[in-house]
């Protein structure tokens, strides 16, 4: 019963520990001016978001052009 009740606290304290520790200072967030700003940064994420996958493709396209250059090694 002990061994319950102890793990039932543990387990509430662990729940709101994060919503505690939110109050203390050293705690950063980005606080959103408004609507335009937030719709800014996500657009401009969005575009590097693209970028990037555009570049990963192109890199993954380029590594399996050297691989089917490279000749075939046959083990033994």
């Amino acid at each position: 019963m002990i061994k319950k009740g102890l793990s039932l606290v543990m387990l509430i304290c662990a729940l709101f520990s994060g919503q505690l520790m939110a109050g203390h200072k050293g705690h950063e967030y980005l606080w959103v001016k408004n609507v335009a700003h937030q719709l800014r940064h996500e657009a401009d994420s969005d575009e590097l978001r693209s970028a990037a996958e555009e570049s990963a493709e192109g890199l993954r396209e380029h590594r399996q052009w050297q691989k089917s250059r490279k000749p075939d090694t046959h083990v033994r």
